[in-house]
């Protein structure tokens, strides 16, 4: 029985690696101030030294500018992380209660959508 157990948790996680091998990338661009265009797959970090806030096109495609706060001391606010290869992630989800309601994490530079309520 342990056996088919790991066999299936490996499945999944073979499943989800090459799921996320497919998913396009999100890079960092730092900015001054937010531009006019949003290019797709980015996020702009606005602020120098440290980012304040950051935004991005909305991922499902509506084109809405997500903006949001990398301040610790407000509410709500996010975390954003990088890894060694520079891919950017957002701690907790991003969701948005108005328009698409796109519900989704970024995760090492990659978008893993929330299942519909």
């Amino acid at each position: 029985m342990k056996n088919l157990f790991q066999g299936f948790r490996d499945r999944i996680r073979e499943t989800i690696a090459a799921a996320l091998r497919r998913t396009p990338t999100y890079a960092i661009e730092r900015s001054r101030e937010l531009p006019d265009r949003l290019k797709p797959r980015k996020i702009y970090l606005l602020g120098t030294p440290e980012p304040w806030s950051a935004a991005l096109l909305c991922p499902c495609g509506c084109q809405q500018t997500i903006q949001i706060s990398l301040l610790k001391n407000d509410s709500p606010s996010w975390r954003l992380r990088l890894n060694k290869r520079g891919q950017p992630s957002l701690s907790p989800s991003v969701w948005r209660k108005k328009g698409c309601r796109s519900h989704f994490f970024l995760t090492s530079g990659r978008i893993i959508w929330c299942p519909r309520r």
